[in-house]
């Protein structure tokens, strides 16, 4: 059970009543359940004292088609003793629920409950069933709830992240799940993203105020720093006067890696682009081309200097299969190189690099316009960020397997470690739920069992389906199950996946 007041102010921020205002002695209601309209008659199976009763507009052209059939509807909402209802607008029809004929029912009938004595809540932005599921998780576990749909929230963003869409459709998606105006500022408190979700009423005023006044107010979220940096990379900014509830506080704190990684992301994108204007070759033989980066050495009396290493990398590649870029100061060392027929994925080369300097070298994936090195360039920085936090780094570190080396270094210290194993697994996560669980069954049974016949009794299927299985998987994803290192990474991710699973996330 929970007051009504507190179940708006952390579901529901930007709802608001219709007729008069929901009062304190109705905000300290208990709600007790959660129960739906339904547009049938009975509308209702069954109904409780403090029930939350969830109004789509769509039910009440059946349940009361006629303005009197809706006052009778809240009268008799009001004397079960229900808690108050949730007034949901169909899709489709305008924020004021006004539908054919210019009737607006769910006002009508708002105006006759609150007549009655019973507070109605007009809802945004929510269908009716995931208000449903939202309500009674928080009901049955508070906490719980919040954190599924912080969690929610964390994978939407790690989406837009792969997909290249950039900090503001991640700023965008969080103001329109927290249904608030936010700002991302950088490390000198510089605004780089705005967004006031439209259906918010408060939302456009609370960017004003931001704009005249921008350290004024609203709740500063810091980001964490990258390594090596002291202080936040940024801050994330909850716009306007409306208190911060706990799932904007839970949400908040677990999407800030996330926009401090984007943030470092598109930072050396911008680097890599201003770096390119400049004019700097690809190689003759290509396209394709990979990048390749790696640290530079530090200075050492009696070992080579870091232009004697570049120097002699001239000498070992051919300007048209191998260039450099940057200096001997740059803190990375970058090379562009071309891809031979035998070498598709840069994999000889990237291995002859690290062999040659001693040390990991990160390995993007091929790209074959100019236009693609910036963005390869700084996946590639990112994979080399990724795989030195292991405890044993490999020589080459491919960018394909980025979400593996995160995954792996993230065990036990980080809360996203289903967002990876997500990230690491998509492709075998679509299409029908039992799909999926073969797939995600017949990976774990070959990782966990080094005999294919071990793994098909496992699994309880001949061994000629578990062979059909696994080249199924490996056609999907491309991935060889038979390397050591992606066994592991893929191995703890299937766990990990499998376990939400079961919990229900």
């Amino acid at each position: 059970m929970a007051p009504l007041h507190e179940i708006l102010a952390t579901l529901l921020p930007d709802a608001d009543s219709v007729g008069a205002p929901v009062s304190e002695a109705e905000g300290a209601r208990t709600v007790g359940w959660v129960r739906v309209l339904r547009a049938r008659v009975p509308a209702l199976d069954v109904l409780e004292p403090s029930d939350l009763v969830i109004v789509p507009a769509s039910s009440l052209s059946v349940v009361a088609p006629a303005p009197a059939d809706l006052v009778d509807l809240a009268q008799t909402l009001a004397r079960s003793g229900a808690s108050g209802l949730l007034l949901v607008p169909a899709h489709g029809i305008g924020e004021g629920g006004t539908g054919p004929g210019g009737r607006d029912a769910l006002s009508d009938l708002g105006r006759a409950a609150a007549d009655a004595g019973l507070p109605a809540i007009r809802v945004r932005g929510l269908d009716p069933a995931t208000l449903e599921k939202r309500i009674i998780g928080y009901l049955v576990d508070r906490r719980g709830e919040l954190e599924r749909q912080s969690s929610v929230l964390e994978a939407d963003l790690a989406q837009l992240a792969m997909a290249a869409r950039g900090v503001e459709a991640l700023v965008a998606a969080i103001g329109g799940f927290l249904r608030r105006a936010i700002a991302l500022e950088g490390r000198r408190s510089d605004t780089i993203a705005l967004h006031a979700p439209a259906d918010v009423p408060d939302a456009a005023a609370a960017v004003a105020a931001y704009l005249a006044r921008p350290l004024s107010g609203g709740k500063r979220v810091p980001l964490p720093g990258a390594p090596g940096e002291t202080g936040p990379s940024g801050w994330l900014v909850l716009l306007g006067e409306r208190p911060v509830s706990d799932l904007e506080t839970i949400a908040t704190e677990r999407v800030a890696p996330l926009l401090s990684l984007e943030l470092l992301v598109e930072s050396q994108v911008r680097r890599a682009r201003d770096e390119s204007a400049r004019g700097d070759a690809l190689p003759s033989d290509g396209p394709p081309w990979v990048v390749l980066v790696a640290r530079q050495p530090e200075s050492i009396a009696g070992e080579p200097s870091r232009e004697e290493v570049r120097q002699e990398l001239r000498f070992r590649f051919a300007a048209r299969r191998l260039s450099l870029r940057g200096t001997s100061e740059s803190l990375d060392l970058r090379a562009i190189a071309a891809l031979e027929a035998g070498d598709p994925l840069g994999l000889r080369i990237a291995g002859r690099v690290a062999e040659f300097l001693g040390r990991t070298v990160a390995l993007s994936e091929p790209f074959a316009e100019p236009s693609g090195r910036p963005m390869e360039e700084a996946n590639a920085r990112a994979t080399l960020d990724a795989a030195e936090r292991l405890a044993e780094p490999p020589l080459v570190a491919r960018a394909d397997r980025l979400a593996a080396y995160r995954l792996l270094s993230s065990l036990g210290s980080l809360p996203d470690d289903r967002m990876q194993a997500a990230a690491l697994l998509e492709p075998l996560l679509a299409g029908r739920p039992a799909s999926v669980r073969e797939r995600l069954a017949t990976l774990r049974a070959v990782l966990d069992h080094g005999a294919a016949g071990e793994a098909a009794n496992r699994l309880g299927i001949h061994r000629n389906t578990l062979a059909y299985r696994v080249r199924n998987v490996e056609a999907r994803t491309g991935w060889d199950l038979a390397d050591p290192e992606l066994r592991l990474a893929l191995s703890v991710a299937v766990r990990v996946v499998q376990s939400a699973q079961q919990d229900g996330r």
